[in-house]
């Protein structure tokens, strides 16, 4: 047995639901993308004293907590082990990056490691440790990486299931501009929004679903960027507009609004909010023009109070590196 697993994933970036409270049929659903950075890498071995032993950000390390303890209802194993816990790198919270949800299934997934439970799916993770209540493709994404669309549940308790996954081009890149001064709703605060904004109109499920299936996913299988950039550009405005009551605009941070307009004047396209931000993401065609759109952003002085970064899709699931002791 190991005496240690680090697990390494990637972000998970979500451009988009498809449904909201239906009156029939399926809620949630969205579609959505795994990138390499920001990246998660956490350390997981027994812990040689009577408790668990946690390092990382304070409030990485409670979701940590929160996540063992739906372990261990659900494990009469890990009721009867501690264990050190190590974060050596984390995904930022509250920025659209689903931070809580890489960390929970790898904790759970090297958990499981340790245990010798190798072969329980990132779904049955995601039970374990109580996520996907809403999106899943976190959790798709955990085992997969790529470009994703899940179709939404049924049941509450459910997960979503996923209806599409393909490789993402390679070339291409994916610019983030976060704002520093302020985090994106989650939580109760999300509930309570979600709940306010009512139900879904039936036809914008239907139109989100035509760009879905019929523009994007297709474009990402023939690598076809133009296409991608215009009906990403659509799907995160239209999906935008049905939230603006909730976040304050088609997009949640006020800066971000002007700096899409900026960009759109200029002529790119591929941008969408992730989540609820407040992360505005733009797919480029590949590194120079990632570079050319960075350095607008750069030149219009959006650096002095936003973190902006080039990412890689990633396009393969989470990583597990067993270590025996000496």
């Amino acid at each position: 047995m190991s005496s240690e697993v680090i697990l390494t994933t990637g972000s998970r970036l979500h451009w988009g639901l498809l449904s909201l409270a239906p009156r029939t049929g399926r809620e949630f659903g969205g579609l959505g993308l795994m990138i390499e950075e920001p990246r998660l890498v956490l350390s997981i071995k027994p812990a040689t004293t009577g408790q668990d032993c946690i390092t990382g950000n304070a409030g990485s390390c409670e979701k940590i907590r929160t996540a063992l303890n739906a372990l261990r209802n659900h494990s009469e194993t890990v009721q009867d082990h501690c264990f050190e816990i190590t974060l050596q790198s984390e995904i930022p919270q509250h920025c659209g990056f689903g931070s809580g949800t890489q960390l929970s299934l790898a904790l759970a997934r090297g958990v499981a490691a340790l245990a010798g439970e190798s072969e329980l799916s990132s779904v049955e993770l995601a039970h374990h440790v109580e996520r996907g209540a809403r999106s899943a493709l976190g959790v798709h994404g955990f085992a997969s990486g790529g470009f994703l669309i899940e179709a939404g549940k049924q049941e509450s308790s459910a997960i979503s299931p996923l209806v599409f996954q393909a490789p993402f081009p390679a070339e291409w890149r994916i610019l983030l501009i976060t704002p520093q001064d302020e985090a994106g709703i989650s939580g109760a605060v999300e509930a309570d929004a979600i709940q306010r904004l009512g139900p879904m109109p039936v036809e914008l499920t239907e139109k989100l679903c035509r760009l879905a299936l019929m523009q994007l996913a297709p474009a990402v299988l023939e690598q076809n960027f133009r296409e991608f950039a215009t009906g990403l550009t659509e799907f995160g405005h239209t999906v935008g507009e049905f939230f603006q009551p909730a976040q304050g605009g088609v997009l949640a941070h006020p800066r971000m609004r002007e700096l899409e307009q900026l960009l759109s004047s200029q002529g790119v396209e591929g941008i969408a909010q992730t989540s609820w931000g407040p992360t505005l993401s733009v797919v480029c065609p590949g590194n120079v023009a990632a570079q050319e759109v960075s350095s607008l952003v750069q030149q219009a002085g959006y650096g002095e109070d936003c973190l902006t970064r080039i990412v890689k899709p990633l396009n393969r699931g989470a990583a597990i590196e067993h270590l025996e002791s000496a």
